[in-house]
């Protein structure tokens, strides 16, 4: 018994200080592991959290939701807030109310360099207003043909070699 102990300080003795940092990475790494392991296992799923591949996700339905969410929340002001409201020169109602999209006036004239147009300001008549229009964005959808073509060269090129 007395042999061991005097072989395990020996042995001790003989690591370095870069061992002793590796030896209790590896140490908090397995306490890691076995901490992850066990929290996996004790949380609960419920069906509600699970989104299934197999259902369409819809993306204007859901901008109309959180739209429609945000246009139906009302705001609680506080006293100070509401005195301020109704001495204000122009309450925020009007401001939101008031807003009108402007656009600037361009002549006809159109100078096209390159990927570069450019357009001539009408001076005469600079801005004008723009009804609002629903915006609707479109969506590119890449294509990776080049990348396809260069993986393919670059895959002769190593059977070749």
């Amino acid at each position: 018994m007395k042999n061991l102990f005097i072989d395990m300080i020996s042995f001790l003795k003989t690591l370095t200080f870069i061992d002793y940092i590796l030896y209790f990475a590896i140490l908090i790494l397995i306490i890691l592991v076995v901490s992850l392991i066990y929290l996996l296992k004790t949380t609960n799923i419920d069906d509600e959290d699970i989104i299934y591949d197999s259902e369409e996700f819809d993306i204007k339905n859901a901008v109309e939701q959180i739209s429609n969410n945000s246009k139906n929340q009302n705001i609680s002001l506080t006293d100070y807030e509401k005195e301020q409201e109704e001495k204000a020169i122009i309450s925020y109602q009007e401001l939101v109310s008031s807003i009108k999209k402007n656009k600037i006036n361009y002549e006809d004239d159109e100078i096209s360099t390159d990927n570069v147009k450019i357009r001539k300001i009408n001076l005469d008549n600079l801005i004008s207003e723009e009804e609002e229009k629903e915006e609707t964005v479109k969506v590119r959808v890449m294509t990776f043909e080049h990348e396809e073509a260069f993986l393919a060269a670059l895959k002769q090129l190593q059977k070749l070699l």
